[in-house]
């Protein structure tokens, strides 16, 4: 499993151009915007990364139990004295010298540090594969959060386009009373301003969406930012769904959630870690092989005394095979603090992997915490709306018969205004918050 993973996140670096030159225009819905950062997420590449890197360190580790093979040439020219042998005396020849070697060793036992090597980097290559899928999920909540901030500007966008709407139609019967001599002439005046009004509300609200749209398209890494925008998906009306218990989504995130498997398998890592160092007071046993020639000349040999190379490497050719054994004595205490600190580094992680259950605790709370009170948020908005939309129904119709004055008709138009408003914000809360607890609850981010 954890080699498909690899080949999978290799192939994620390779073809990042070909990733790169796919369509980027029209409207994006969740998902693609989703699909989209894991593809061209630095951080994401970066993590993918440092995945490959454990990876590469846990194949090294598996071959460090085959024995090594070097081979060594040297060549050299001496200058002075030299011993002839053919005349038993020292002479002053300048000579040239060849040596050629081949070795090899192999560990036969080193405290099984070897194997706890390779089980202490499957443990990281582990935990780097589940910090790989935090970082995407960290970056799915952000990516749905701009999302809905988006979609919640565009009804806000659509609501103050509605109420100046209104107030147009409004003013033109206005007119044609102002024209009859019917109504004063201030009547009109007044749902004028109050549309100028309304129309630099609507150029807040576009404003608002253009940076709204600006902040998920920068967030994606996007390069042309000009004609981006969303899918607006009909969401399914929740207002009956009360989020679950928080200790019932915490169960099932302790399971789930990366950031606790890849803290789980740092301990397993540091407790091999301690193996490793352990190992190291026992003795370690190697064995060696070697197969060495040389051969020597002198650069003026009157008398013949030169023998060809491969005459020479034949009969200085020798071979050893030896076995060593160490044994640790004393070493300045360095073996013990080492397995010290690597006591330290497993207490370490098993605080860090209660603290990261007790952070996920936390957050889950405050996320239940925060579904609730925007859910009766939610609730509450709803029958604002239903009141404030009776009332200015209500002033309307007695405004276009002149019982009540501008000044009425434009408040309770103002505070029905408002109150849809916030029933759109609380609704949007509301939908965000009840995405977060379903995250911890496994289950996708999707509209």
């Amino acid at each position: 499993m954890i080699k498909k993973l690899i080949y999978a996140l290799t192939a994620l670096i390779f073809f990042t151009g070909v990733v790169n030159a796919q369509d980027t225009t029209g409207v994006w819905s969740l998902d693609k915007c989703i699909n989209y950062a894991y593809e061209n997420n630095i951080t994401i590449k970066r993590q993918v990364l440092n995945t490959m890197y454990k990876s590469n360190t846990l194949k090294q580790s598996k071959l460090n139990r085959l024995p090594d093979l070097n081979a060594q040439v040297g060549y050299s020219f001496n200058f002075g004295y030299t011993w002839i042998q053919q005349e038993a005396k020292n002479v002053d020849r300048n000579t040239q010298s060849f040596n050629s070697g081949l070795g090899s060793n192999v560990n036969l036992f080193k405290g099984l540090t070897t194997n706890n090597t390779i089980k202490r980097d499957k443990f990281d290559l582990a935990a780097a594969l589940k910090n790989s899928e935090k970082i995407k999920n960290d970056i799915s909540l952000q990516i749905t959060g701009f999302y809905l901030q988006i979609l919640f500007d565009k009804e806000l966008l659509k609501v103050a386009k509605e109420q100046l709407e209104t107030t147009k139609l409004q003013m033109e019967r206005t007119k044609i009373l102002v024209d009859a001599g019917k109504l004063a002439r201030g009547k009109y005046l007044e749902l004028k301003s109050q549309s100028a009004k309304e129309a630099l509300n609507v150029t807040i609200q576009e404003n608002n969406l253009s940076v709204s749209l600006l902040n998920l398209a920068q967030l994606l890494d996007l390069k042309d930012t000009k004609d981006f925008d969303i899918v607006t998906p009909v969401l399914p009306d929740s207002a009956g769904e009360v989020p679950d218990p928080p200790e019932t989504i915490y169960s099932t995130a302790l399971d789930i959630m990366p950031e606790i498997k890849s803290t789980e398998y740092s301990l397993k890592s540091s407790e091999y870690a301690l193996k490793m160092a352990k190992g190291n007071y026992y003795p370690s046993l190697n064995l060696n092989f070697s197969l060495g020639a040389n051969a020597n000349w002198l650069n003026d040999d009157p008398n013949g005394y030169n023998r060809p190379l491969w005459d020479q490497l034949q009969s200085t050719r020798n071979y050893y095979i030896g076995a060593s054994l160490r044994i640790p004595i004393f070493n300045k205490l360095q073996i013990r603090n080492e397995v010290n600190n690597a006591k330290l580094g497993v207490r370490d992680a098993q605080y860090q992997l209660e603290q990261e259950k007790l952070n996920l605790r936390k957050e889950i709370q405050q996320a239940y915490t925060d579904a609730v009170a925007a859910y009766k948020k939610y609730r509450s908005s709803i029958d604002a709306v239903e009141s404030f939309r009776e009332t200015f129904r209500y002033t309307e119709e007695k405004f276009n018969v002149g019982v009540v004055n501008s000044v009425d008709y434009n408040l309770a138009k103002t505070d029905y205004l408002k109150a849809q408003s916030n029933l759109l914000q609380a609704k949007y809360e509301y939908i965000m918050k009840m995405k977060i607890l379903d995250f911890y609850k496994g289950l996708p981010l999707t509209m």
